[in-house]
């Protein structure tokens, strides 16, 4: 079908950081448009396929402070232009919220973006750190979500969640570009009804959450030629609980339902709604490649990320009180000089050392 890959051809993707730029590397392995924005020379010698890298020369690595990031895209201003000269419609912005370059430099680009090239659709995928990973990395992350969700004009924000998959990042990665990739280029079709281009772009530039699930119908096993199907309770639980995402807050605000069904099957969008919530409008289109549901304009996990970020509060203040109560040497007790104590002579004695004095 002429213009099957509309969305996928209006998409760009921005890879900030180390954790952005391989995320960024494997839409390249796509065919998506890229940059990969990233300081640190070590970083970058270990994706030696990547293409389209931009260094933030002067900045090799900003040792955990996010500040420094402002600085680094200012003195840096030809990675600015290059941005700012991004053709497609759909600008996916994508860093991890724990590492320095990547959480830092996101939130400063989406702004730039979204302020000044309003005819685009900016979306932004952060990944958020592990539980057990170091404060500093969780504070990061907090602040970069909290950054993202105040800027009124972002569109779709997908929160990954790296706990999932048993913390394996290659997986995560894999599930999360393959998913993004089967959505932007969908070119399923049918009389009855048809999840076209402009809902896509829609959906994308819902301001909230986003959320998306797939999975596919295969030969059942033992049964030659007979299909089995993925149900509506197994896209269900694809989308709200064995996900690489976020969880989906429980508030029931959703902006739009898109379903893609594969050939032959049929999603329950009454069932859907029961979990998500009920949204201003359902998009669905039939003989997809694969089963996919996706949501947007949800509420933001901000339940998820807030204990997050107090867990982490709370660690820091621990460590520096046992910091402040680390004991230092004290000042040793200098004693008096010990003032030697006489012997008492015998007389014998005294009288023999009277034979050595006449020597004298």
């Amino acid at each position: 079908m002429e213009g099957w890959l509309m969305i996928k051809k209006d998409v760009f993707v921005v890879g900030i950081g180390l954790g952005g730029s391989r995320v960024g590397c494997d839409f390249q392995q796509k065919n998506y448009g890229s940059y990969l924005i990233n300081g640190s020379l070590q970083d970058n010698k270990t994706l030696p396929d990547a293409k389209n890298m931009l260094v933030l020369e002067g900045y090799d690595g900003l040792a955990g402070d996010r500040s420094l990031a402002f600085e680094a895209l200012k003195n840096n201003k030809d990675i600015l232009q290059k941005v700012m000269g991004i053709e497609e419609k759909v600008i996916l912005l994508v860093a991890t919220g724990g590492g320095t370059t990547g959480s830092g430099c996101i939130t400063h680009l989406a702004n730039i973006i979204c302020g000044k090239l309003q005819n685009k659709i900016v979306c932004a995928c952060l990944m958020m750190p592990k539980e057990d990973e170091p404060i500093q990395k969780r504070l990061n992350a907090y602040n970069t979500a909290k950054e993202l969700m105040e800027i009124p004009e972002i569109g779709a924000l997908l929160f990954v969640n790296n706990n999932a998959c048993d913390s394996d990042l290659n997986k995560i990665n894999y599930n999360l570009v393959n998913m993004l990739d089967a959505f932007f280029s969908d070119d399923s079709s049918s009389n009855v009804s048809n999840f076209d281009d402009s809902e896509k772009l829609k959906m994308l530039s819902d301001h909230g959450a986003f959320v998306i699930a797939m999975r596919s119908d295969k030969s059942a096993p033992q049964e030659a030629g007979k299909i089995k199907k993925v149900s509506t309770q197994d896209m269900i639980n694809s989308l709200t609980a064995n996900n690489i995402f976020l969880p989906i807050n429980n508030d029931k605000v959703v902006s739009h339902i898109g379903i893609i069904n594969q050939k032959d099957n049929h999603m329950d969008e009454k069932e859907i709604e029961k979990a998500v919530g009920i949204p201003e409008n359902v998009f669905t289109g039939n003989n997809g490649n694969v089963n996919i549901v996706c949501v947007s304009g949800l509420g933001f996990p901000t339940e998820y990320i807030a204990s997050m970020g107090k867990k982490a509060i709370d660690e820091q203040k621990q460590r520096l009180e046992k910091k402040r109560s680390t004991n230092l040497l004290d000042d040793l007790e200098v004693l008096e000089t010990e003032i030697p104590i006489q012997k008492p002579m015998n007389k014998r004695r005294e009288i023999s050392f009277d034979l050595l004095r006449e020597l004298d």
